[in-house]
């Protein structure tokens, strides 16, 4: 694989319990890619996956949500989990390195049913996303779009309920390419 995103910083941003295979899978293709890749959290030490029939692996937080701004990073990924993402939906500091990205149009990738924080930091309104089914309504009810395919892209968001192996594998290239020609776009400017 090239070294496509060279420099670029992308951040993970997550907590405890988020799906193992959605940030084991992302991770080992950007840092493939080139790119800088962090660690988010609102926790601290260390964070552990849900490998969906228990608790996974243990990952080391590269930084605290609470000090972490947006404009440091150039892509965000956020991976699927509902207890990870009920955790990101305590804090406002989730808002804000959200909003950062959203409102400054830098790319945003999200794995199966974390497109629900975009409600929480209040940026579904309008949006086209492909969701995991328990994602459906709560999005659909704050304005969004919602799409019944593997991925939808929409400027600066791409969305997938994609949870199996072989899709994911797709969907992980659809986000390199995606990232890619965003950072290009960037570099142009």
């Amino acid at each position: 694989m090239s070294k496509m995103l060279s420099g670029q910083n992308v951040a993970i941003l997550t907590a405890n319990g988020f799906n193992q295979h959605d940030l084991i899978e992302a991770q080992k293709a950007l840092l493939a890619a080139g790119a800088k890749v962090k660690l988010i959290s609102p926790d601290q030490g260390l964070i552990s996956g849900w490998d969906g029939q228990g608790w996974g692996h243990n990952f080391p937080v590269d930084q605290a949500l609470a000090t972490a701004l947006g404009a440091d990073y150039d892509m965000l990924v956020i991976p699927g989990g509902s207890r990870a993402l009920d955790k990101l939906q305590t804090t406002a500091h989730t808002r804000r390195f959200i909003n950062n990205f959203m409102t400054m149009a830098k790319p945003v990738a999200l794995f199966g049913d974390a497109a629900s924080v975009l409600v929480f930091a209040e940026q579904a309104k309008g949006r086209v996303v492909a969701v995991a089914e328990s994602a459906k309504a709560v999005l659909e009810a704050a304005g969004a779009t919602v799409v019944d395919d593997v991925m939808a892209m929409d400027g600066n968001l791409m969305s997938s309920p994609v949870v199996d192996g072989e899709q994911r594998q797709g969907l992980i290239v659809q986000m390199l390419d995606f990232f890619a020609g965003n950072a290009k776009l960037a570099q142009a400017a």
